[in-house]
């Protein structure tokens, strides 16, 4: 396989974002959609990109119109993040490729630069789940070897995958990224951020 294939990029914005009021995935930096400005970054690396959507499915797809990526719309997505993975991984599970990299729509300070640590430290050691290193939590952007896929394709509920990565902590690299611990949750979050 390819660079490019052999890593698919994953990315979340199917929730309905209700701490922030409205589509938290059109909310702009620098102009651009936080959806946007995540897709952006994961195709930056090279990897084909998934994203999955559920909650505002139409705008968000509007964000990203004109960029090369498959959409896949999670109609389970009021059950939460878990449900979004499962659909990302039911779908992943029916590719090719060896590891999946999954990104957040909410995560401005994540780009291409931390992604590539991410995809880098995997490829050292692909045995391995690569997650990001928040200081004192671990969480996206993480990526998962082919041989979690089926686990995490039977993922719902409300949950991401921090019990399946603190349940295998022996499996698991970490990698320092403290820009993965600014994420837009709130308001008060992204005016903050742009201020």
């Amino acid at each position: 396989m390819t660079a490019s294939t052999e890593v698919h990029a994953l990315l979340l914005a199917a929730g309905n974002a209700s701490r922030f009021g409205s589509a938290k995935q059109l909310a702009l930096i620098g102009g651009v959609p936080l959806v946007r400005h995540a897709a952006l970054a994961a195709l930056a690396t090279g990897c084909p990109l998934t994203v999955v959507t559920g909650a505002y499915a139409d705008e968000v797809l509007a964000a990203l119109a004109g960029l090369p990526l498959t959409i896949l719309r999670n109609d389970d997505w009021q059950q939460g993040m878990g449900s979004s993975l499962g659909c990302g991984f039911r779908h992943a599970l029916a590719g090719d490729s060896a590891g999946t990299l999954v990104c957040l729509g909410d995560q401005p300070r994540v780009g291409e630069a931390q992604l590539r640590r991410v995809i880098e430290a995997w490829k050292e050691t692909p045995q391995c789940i690569v997650t990001a290193d928040l200081g004192d939590a671990m969480g996206p952007p993480c990526l998962f070897p082919r041989a979690w896929y089926a686990e995490l394709s039977n993922w719902s509920g409300p949950q991401g995958a921090r019990k399946l990565l603190e349940r295998h902590a022996q499996e698991v690299i970490r990698v320092t990224m403290p820009e993965a611990a600014v994420d837009v949750d709130t308001r008060e979050d992204y005016e903050r951020l742009i201020s």
